[in-house]
């Protein structure tokens, strides 16, 4: 696979339309990205030499670009519910904000409701569904909604470059006075959802979990329980990547030590 630069412009709709008379001449995929520098805003169009045929199969009328706008208001509505409860929790706090924070989770679990109904024939959300976390749960929608909005498979062809998005590669690191070549957001997903999956104690990666953290023990490593969980957030990232690219109908390059996802089948690979 391989991409290029089609065009840059300031104004959106002269991207779309560039995207849109690349697809049709060639049946090729297509995206928009946005970048902001120094407070101005341009889009970029970037266009690849593989069709996109298979999303639509899954989830009617969507493209890639919808399922990350998609994730990012339901992110957006996560953090302001997590704000308001935060506010809710003032001794100070009137009544009426305590009303906005119950109306505003509710609104949370409805629209959680409805993504997953959305994506419910994706194999991102089976798998999701499948994977232990928290008490007695699973990932579930709110971990397949941004899986399918931050790991485009067009882009990430590979593990380590949706890893590597993610912030779960050596250039991970923040560095004094640099910027961050990933979304700082999605590192923080990151190890929060690897955290649930070993709270939850999945039959598939918790002992997996349990077995890179005594060999960090066994290595005399500084803080092996964090080690692991950065370890086990990088493994569901691959997988992740690995069954949203299979959905397209492409392949994904298996090292000597490659771990499989889970399946339904519960522990086996």
């Amino acid at each position: 696979m391989s991409k290029k630069v089609l065009g840059v412009s300031e104004d959106l709709e002269t991207a779309i339309k560039l995207c849109r008379e690349y697809e049709k001449a060639t049946g090729f995929y297509v995206r928009v990205a946005e970048q902001i520098q120094e407070g101005k805003r341009t889009y970029v169009v970037y266009g690849y030499d593989e069709v996109c045929s298979r999303l639509s199969k899954y989830i009617p009328g969507m493209t890639h670009n919808g399922l990350r706008v998609l994730a990012g208001t339901y992110l957006a509505s996560s953090r302001l519910g997590t704000q308001l409860q935060a506010m809710a929790k003032n001794p100070t706090a009137p009544p009426i904000v305590h009303e906005m924070v119950k109306e505003v989770l509710l609104e949370k679990k409805a629209t959680l409701e409805k993504i997953g109904n959305l994506i419910s024939n994706h194999p991102i959300y089976r798998w999701c569904s499948i994977v232990t976390a928290g008490r007695g749960g699973s990932l579930g929608a709110a971990a397949a909604i941004v899986f399918l909005g931050y790991i485009d498979p067009h882009e990430a062809t590979t593990a380590g470059k949706a890893k590597k998005y993610w912030g779960f590669t050596p250039e991970g690191k923040l560095r004094s006075g640099s910027k961050a070549s990933f979304k700082t957001q999605l590192k923080g997903i990151g190890f929060f959802t690897a955290t649930r999956v070993v709270m939850g104690r999945d039959s598939y990666y918790r002992p997996l979990f349990d077995a890179k953290k005594e060999y960090y023990v066994s290595k005399g490593v500084n803080s092996p329980h964090n080690k692991a969980i950065y370890w086990l957030a990088a493994l569901l990232i691959s997988h992740a990547q690995q069954i949203i690219r299979e959905s397209e109908g492409y392949s994904v390059p298996r090292h000597r030590m490659h771990i499989e996802p889970k399946t339904a089948r519960g522990s086996d690979a």
